[in-house]
Order: C-alpha cells, then structure tokens, then sequence
C-alpha cells in the first residue's frame, strides 16, 4: 500500500501532535498526582499529630488529677471533688476501687453533664461494673485505656490509674484504683476537621476509643488485624506516613503514638477518592487534546493542499512519460522548488525524445547486420558441432577409462586381502577339521559295532572296561574325554572361522563401497563422523596380517600413549592407510629378494602429535625410493611396478581421501628407511585402551 505526499503530512502532523498532548497529559498527571499525594500525606500527618499532642495534654491533665485526689484525706476529697470536675471538663465520673476491685469504695458523678445528657447515674455505674476485667488488670498495669461506650450513653473513654496512698510519714499504707469517665466531644470535632481521610483513635490493643462513626462505637471495634495498626504497632518511629494496600485497595495513611504509646492516632484516605481529581482532570485535557488535534487536522489538511498541488502533477506527467507520452510538457505554477523540478523534467522529456529517435534508427541498422552475421553463423556452427561431436567421445571413452583404471587399483587391495584370507580358510577346513571328524568317526564305529554284538547291555559293558592309554579311568569316561576335546577344538574353530567370515564380509562391503563410489565419476558420498585412530590402524594391521605373514614380514605399532579422535569416513581411511602398507610389504619383497633373506623385514606404524596435528607414520626397511622418483609419487599414473601390481593410482586417491578431511600425506626423506606421514587435524584425546 502506498501513500501520497499529502496523506503522509497528514498523518505525521496529527501523530506529533498526538505524542505531544499525550506527553503532556502523562507529566501533568504524573506531577499533580506527586504532589496530590504529598499534600494528603502531609494533612494526615498534621492532623494526627495536633490529635497526638491533645491527646497527651488531655490524659496527662486526667493522670495529675486522680493521682491528687488519691492523696487527699477522704474529708478534703468531698470538698474539692466539685473543683476538680470544673478543672477538667472531660472527666464525668470518677469511681475510687479498692486493690483487688471488687466493689465501688466511692463514686462521684459531674451532675450538670447527666442533666445536660438526660443520662442516668446508675447506668453508668452498672456499666462501670461491667468494665470489672479491665479494672481488675491494674493489679499489674499502672494506667489503662479503653472504650467505655454503650447503649444509650454518649461515647465515652475510661482512664484508669493504680496509685498507692501514703501515711504521715511517707510510707504506704494502702493500694487504690481510680477510674474516670471521659467524654470524647473535644475529639471528636478534632477528626471531623478533615473530611478526606477516615480517622481512629486506639489503645495500643487495638480498641477503637474516638471515630467518627460514633454508634458503632458501642460495639467496641478493634483494629488488631488491620495492616495499619500492626506497622504501627511495630514500628520504633512516633509519626510517620505509609502507604497500605488493604481490601483490594490502596490508602494513603498516616499514624501517631500518644501518651507513653498508649495510645494510637491513625488517618487513612482512599486513593480512590483521592486521586478523583486526577481523572477528572485527564478527561478534561483528553476533551481539550481533541479538540486541538481536530483543530490542527483540518488546518493541516488545507495547507497540504497548496503544498503538495505540484508534486501530484509532477507525479502524474512523469507517469505519463513512463507510458510513452514524450510530446507534452508540464507547467507548475508557483515559486518554490517544485517549479525548478518542473522545468527540468520538461528538458529531461525532450531529451528522451531525441535518444529513442535516434535509437530507433540504430536498432533498424543493427537488425539488418544480425541477419546477415546470423546466417554466416549458421554455417560456422555446423562444422564445429561436428567437432564438439568427436571431442566428447575421446572424453567420454578418457573418462572411462580413467575410471576403470581407478575401480581396479581400490577394488584391487580389499580384494587381495579377501582372497588371502579365503586361502587361509581353505587351508584351515581341509587340515584343521579332519582330525576331529576322524575321531567321532572311530567313535561311532565302536559304539555301533558294541551294540550290534550284544545291544545296550554290551556297549555298557564295553564302556565300563578300564581303558588302555589311562588307567584310572574306563572306555566311557575315556570316550567322554575325546568327546569333550573336539567340543573345545570346534568351538575354537568356530569362534576363529567367525572372525575370518567377519573380514570377509568387510572386505566385501569396502569393494561394494569402492564400486558404488566409482560409478559417480570418483564423487566419494563419505560419512564423515568422529572415529578412534588406533582402532582403525588396528582394524587396518589386521586386514594386511594374512599378506605379511605370508611373507614372514612383521608388522610393529608404536601408538600414542592416547587414543587420538579425528573426524574422517572409516573406509576411505582404511583404504589410504593400507594403500600405504601393501606399498611397503611389495617394497619388502623387492628388498628380499635384492639383500637376501638373512635380514629381518619389517613394517611399523608410528602415531605421534605435532603442532596441534595427529601425525601417523608407515616405515619399512625396503630398498626406499630414488631421489628421481620422489618428486613423481603422488602423480596420477606414475609407478614403478608392472602393469599386473600397480596403476600408479594408490597414492593420489589417498591423498585426495585425506585431503577432503583437511589432511595429506607426505614422504619424509630418510637415509635407511622409507617414510610415509598422514597428518590429520587432531579432534580430542582420550584416555589409551589396549592397542594389543
């Protein structure tokens, strides 16, 4: 899909526009919404902190007056008991208990509080009754704060104090528990300042003493499982500010300790509620952002015109021209750039114009000078492809015979080995095979000449006689003997004629393999893989034994104190390696018959590492190669037997075997011995096996 110079201003004008009104609503929400939160956090701060310090001047005030009165002598305490309800407005009640809290010693009540209230005297002294476990906690708490309220009653707070009361002489005498009544009015017009966030007032078990809800007051809410309050309750601070989530959502909340920390002042207000302006203020600048960005559309869509008016009719006279239109120039009215194009197109047009007249006129030269050059061609070509006709029979028939000639030289090797190893087993059935089928042949003929005579009873009677080779034994266990050792000889054979048929069979695949290879032209299809080297010239040393025995040449190993693994085709190895072998046993043969036979022939296979490079040896101790014909070695055709033992292909077809693996093989130069090195780039080692 494409797009016209005028849609593209569109559209980036309307997305810069658009990045920037949403860039600006993300600051402006992100700014407000900071400093709406530190604004909040600041108000709940404030406002239980003035609520902290009230609370602290207010109980502090309560602690000073029960203490006084316990001190008074209980004549005076009738007297100033009017004094004290008018210094501290807060206080309603004031009970006098003894230490264990049985039972009301005296009790005082602020008369205009119960006539302001319509309240009764006595209820409020059966609820004191009800308060009896937490009276009864003075016993090991000095002071103790808790929410008094109950139905039918303003909400009250209870403040009690264990004094003791003292003689003339300074000593205690006794143990007294005061506890006063208070209203919570002063508190509660306190918390009703800040409409925004919800307000509590606990004692440090989490009991709700002040709230705005003040009916639910009553039923003595707590706050011990709140979020809150046990971060509060933890924490080594007076005042701080958090933020809580809780019931699936978010408050911005504040707390205070009070009064020794005994009391808990805590603020919370809602995200939500708080941050309302900020969505209010979002839709607002999205209505304004429309707005502007309708606004800019438009004024952006009449402007594109006048712009781009010229390129639309360049584009199209320049379509024209594409489709052949050369004859009509463009006019462009206007100033600016698109103008100055315009005028060079038309020169371009007329230029076009006068190259494909001219050029017409050369095509209609030229086709003539083709037909004319074509028919003498014509011609031509008939001669030479006579001639390609002969050259690719002479390849064709060069091909194959260098293709033949490469199948007998490889063929040749595994199929020396084959037929050397078919003699041995000839030789190993007609020699090895007889002796044991002549003893179960005298065998048979006894035991059946036994029964014929006297039947089972005298082939047994025959069995039990003592035998005449040895004497502690009779006929039976003899025969047993016999039996038992050609069992023991056929297996041995048998195990034997299973290897024998295994390299048989190995060798056959390696000629099948050979062939196959050989009929794509020499493409070897090898399957490269890691392989054990020393397993390989094992492999190798065994293929060649049957030869080298033959000649009474003996084949010596010197490996590497570890396995060597190189990544190679396992047969083309093979095939390499014992190319390289049956090179040194037709050198050794040479070598007897010029020395004679009282030296010892022989051929050693040497692994060693150099330079990061598996490097492997073929020695013998043959008459070595002349100088002359060291440097034709590894030369397709060159060698130096007769046309019956070599082709001269073995050592080119190992080197290019080795070389597809990043390998070669080279001669080293020796005065005594001749010397052939495989190099192969050297995978890993492992730990030496038995190379035996």
């Amino acid at each position: 899909m494409t797009f016209s110079i005028r849609t593209k201003f569109l559209i980036v004008m309307s997305g810069l526009l658009l990045i920037c009104l949403s860039f600006y609503l993300f600051m402006s929400i992100t700014v407000f919404k900071t400093d709406k939160t530190q604004l909040v956090y600041d108000l709940n701060k404030s406002q239980v902190s003035n609520l902290s310090t009230e609370i602290n001047v207010r109980l502090k005030s309560v602690a000073e007056t029960l203490h006084l009165f316990a001190k008074l002598p209980d004549a005076e305490k009738k007297n100033l008991i009017g004094r004290i309800f008018n210094a501290d407005s807060e206080v309603i009640a004031l009970f006098s208990f003894a230490s264990q809290g049985a039972s009301i010693e005296n009790a005082y009540y602020k008369n205009e509080y119960f006539e302001t209230y319509g309240v009764d005297q006595e209820e409020l002294r059966k609820k004191v009754y009800t308060d009896r476990d937490k009276i009864l906690a003075f016993s090991k708490e000095k002071e103790k704060i808790w929410n008094s309220s109950f139905e039918g009653f303003p909400p009250l707070l209870a403040f009690g104090k264990r004094v003791l009361v003292l003689n003339e002489e300074g000593r205690p005498v006794s143990q007294k528990i005061l506890v006063a009544y208070l209203k919570v009015d002063s508190f509660l017009q306190s918390i009703s300042l800040l409409n925004i966030s919800d307000i509590k007032i606990t004692n440090q078990e989490g009991e709700v003493l002040v709230q705005k809800n003040v009916e639910k007051l009553v039923g003595r809410p707590k706050l011990t499982n709140s979020i809150l309050f046990k971060k509060a309750k933890s924490s080594s601070v007076k005042t701080s500010v958090t933020h809580i989530e809780e019931n699936g959502k978010g408050w911005l909340s504040a707390y205070s300790k009070a009064y020794q920390d005994q009391v808990m002042v805590f603020a919370r207000a809602p995200e939500e509620k708080v941050f309302q302006v900020v969505k209010s203020l979002t839709v607002r600048t999205l209505l304004f952002g429309s707005i502007v960005l309708t606004m800019v559309i438009i004024a952006a869509f009449l402007l594109s015109k006048t712009l781009t008016e010229n390129v639309a009719l360049l584009a199209k006279r320049m379509k024209d021209a594409s489709g052949g239109d050369l004859e009509s120039p463009i006019a462009l009215k206007g100033r600016d750039e698109t103008v100055s194009l315009g005028q060079s197109f038309n020169k371009m047009i007329a230029d076009l114009k006068r190259s494909r007249d001219e050029l017409e006129v050369m095509n209609r030269e030229l086709d003539k000078k083709v037909r004319e050059r074509t028919a003498e061609l014509e011609i031509q070509n008939q001669k030479v492809s006579e001639a390609q006709e002969a050259l690719i029979r002479t390849a064709r028939l060069a091909s194959m015979g260098e293709v033949a000639g490469r199948t007998a030289h490889e063929v040749l090797n595994p199929l020396t080995s084959l037929l050397t190893r078919v003699g041995l087993v000839e030789k190993k059935v007609s020699s090895h095979y007889k002796e044991p089928v002549e003893v179960l042949s005298e065998l048979e003929e006894a035991w059946l000449e036994d029964y014929q005579d006297g039947g089972f009873p005298k082939l047994v009677e025959s069995w039990q006689a003592p035998s005449d080779i040895e004497k502690e034994k009779n006929i039976f266990l003899e025969d047993m003997g016999n039996l038992n050792a050609i069992r023991t000889s056929l297996e041995g054979q048998i195990d034997e004629m299973t290897r024998d048929m295994k390299f048989i069979k190995e060798e056959g695949d390696r000629i099948g393999k050979i062939i196959h290879g050989m009929r794509r032209l020499g493409n070897t299809n090898a399957v490269s893989k890691k392989e054990n080297v020393h397993d390989l010239l094992n492999d190798c040393c065994y293929i060649m034994a049957d030869l080298f025995d033959q000649q009474r040449f003996k084949i010596k190993k010197t490996f590497l104190d570890q396995d060597p693994i190189v990544i190679l085709d396992r047969d083309e190895f093979i095939q390499a390696v014992t190319n390289l072998m049956r090179n040194s046993l037709q050198a050794l043969m040479e070598a007897r018959l010029t020395r004679g036979l009282k030296e010892e022939y022989w051929v050693q296979v040497s692994t060693f590492i150099e330079d990061d490079q598996l490097k492997i040896q073929i020695i013998d101790n043959g008459l070595g190669v002349s100088k002359e014909n060291q440097k034709k070695l590894f030369t397709t055709n060159f060698t130096t037997k007769s046309s019956e033992e070599g082709t001269g292909l073995g050592l080119s077809i190992s080197r290019r075997f080795l070389r597809s693996y990043d390998g070669d093989i080279v001669f080293k130069p020796s005065s005594k011995e001749t010397i052939f090195e495989i190099q192969l780039p050297l995978s890993e080692c492992l730990e030496r096996k038995d190379v035996a």
